[in-house]
């Protein structure tokens, strides 16, 4: 009577996990999407009743009715929560849409201050870029760790002290941002740097931030962990967790520097399952396009500048000053077996493979089976698969940043699987399965073959 979906991108983020969400709160029926990870990117929805919409911490089973709950291992945005709250009422036609919302109390806020932080530092880098998508959310992880006094949780937004934490973020920030400001900075970021300042040294600022906080804590309800325990999982039926990030981006598993601040395993999300005494199913998805695809900075054996014109017009990703170009090139299954067994053995029970509409379109399907040239073997096995090294600290982040410069020198060896202009989506779905099923073991469960919730074929 129970039953849990996890859903996780196995590559470096904007594998198309907001369909795929969709398809299964549809499908199922699930009474709850559980939200883990960061209020970051954004997860893009079109349904088949002409809807669609870009969420970020709504849940992506919101147009149809369903509730959001973001847990304890989510860092929520209360500004971006209202201003993604108005965006679903006047742009979609969601009515009162905070209250599809409960928030866990110990779920960490990042502010704007936090966002401050992360697009200046990013700025600082000048051409040598790590890659963020500047909204904080990392910053406030990292502020936890090092100061966690300094740390606003959902349970404070309706503080009496709620000012004075903010104050003192903004303190700290502005001391710890000096040394930045005072460095040198791309003429074009110029403009930029000035606005983010300015917003920072203005007093003003912290009352209006102060009053979205307020809006979130009147509007949304803020629940113990009990709560998640015995309204959410002790509920009979489904719920389906959303994640942000990527496999790719873990940060003691991901390429280096070009990582999050949060642990994006699928471990992690079954253990807060363990710890709430869930006694219901859990069935785990890997997701990720039929092609590979890399919104910012980091290593991308298979990049091919040529596909990018074909592929990038439909996927709604855009050049942004924080994460950068979008890159696309042929899929990458030395990378996706390495999501695999970072992730831990028999993670996943099925793959969700989308964007296969356009290699429909492109008439051929171009995979990466290995890489190229000699492998150092302290980074590769004898056949070219990425080792993996477990750990946490300065020691593994060494390691992975070692191993992100052996990636950028790597070249892919890549095979063409030419498809028939006749061929039909079951036969388009026995080869994709076929195929990933050989190289990487794990069964597909679902592929999509265009945007809304019809165009996803499970079997």
């Amino acid at each position: 009577m129970k039953k849990a979906y996890m859903v996780t991108d196995l590559g470096p983020g904007d594998g198309g996990k907001g369909g795929v969400v969709h398809k299964l709160a549809q499908m199922k029926k699930a009474h709850t999407i559980i939200k883990v990870g960061g209020a970051q990117g954004s997860h893009g929805v079109r349904t088949a009743a002409g809807q669609s919409f870009a969420f970020s911490q709504f849940g992506c089973g919101t147009l149809e009715g369903v509730r959001t709950h973001l847990s304890s291992r989510f860092v929520i945005d209360p500004v971006g929560i209202v201003n993604e709250a108005n965006a679903l009422r006047y742009e979609v036609g969601v009515f009162e849409p905070l209250s599809f919302l409960t928030i866990e109390g110990s779920a960490l806020c990042n502010t704007p201050y936090h966002g401050i932080a992360s697009r200046i530092k990013e700025l600082a880098l000048q051409n040598a870029s790590r890659g963020t998508v500047g909204t904080g959310v990392g910053q406030a992880h990292r502020l936890n760790e090092s100061h966690p006094e300094l740390s606003i949780f959902a349970r404070d937004l309706v503080s009496p002290q709620l000012r004075e934490k903010l104050e003192a973020v903004r303190s700290y920030i502005m001391t710890e941002l000096e040394p930045f400001i005072a460095g040198k900075f791309l003429s074009k970021d110029i403009r930029q740097l000035q606005n983010d300042v300015a917003l920072l040294q203005d007093p003003g600022f912290v009352e209006y931030i102060l009053g979205q906080f307020q809006t979130v804590a009147k509007n949304c309800r803020i629940v113990d962990n009990d709560y998640f325990a015995q309204d959410i999982l002790g509920r009979d039926g489904v719920v389906v967790v959303e994640s942000s990030h990527g496999i790719l981006t873990d940060r003691y598993t991901g390429f280096h520097p070009h990582t999050s601040a949060l642990r994006t395993l699928p471990r992690f999300t079954r253990a807060m399952f363990i710890d709430a005494g869930y006694d219901g199913e859990i069935v785990s998805l890997g997701v990720h396009r039929a092609y590979q695809i890399r919104h910012g900075a980091g290593p991308m054996v298979t990049h091919d500048p040529l596909m990018s014109e074909s592929l990038l017009p439909g996927s709604s990703k855009s050049v942004n000053r924080w994460q950068g170009t979008v890159r696309v090139g042929p899929l990458d299954l030395v990378a996706l077996r390495y999501a695999l067994a970072a992730s831990g053995e028999k993670a996943y029970d099925g793959l969700a493979i989308t964007w296969f509409d356009q290699i429909e379109r492109l008439g051929q399907w171009r995979v990466a089976t290995h890489y190229r040239g000699p492998h150092d073997l302290q980074f590769f096995t004898s056949r070219g698969d990425i080792k993996l090294q477990t750990g946490e600290g300065e020691t593994q982040l060494a390691h992975l940043g070692q191993l992100t410069k052996q990636l950028q020198a790597k070249r892919p060896e890549v095979t063409t699987i030419p498809l028939k202009n006749d061929i039909n989506r079951d036969d388009l779905y026995d080869l994709c399965a076929t195929t990933l099923q050989e190289h990487l073991g794990v069964p597909v469960r679902m592929i999509s073959f265009g945007p809304t919730e019809r165009d996803k074929v499970c079997k």
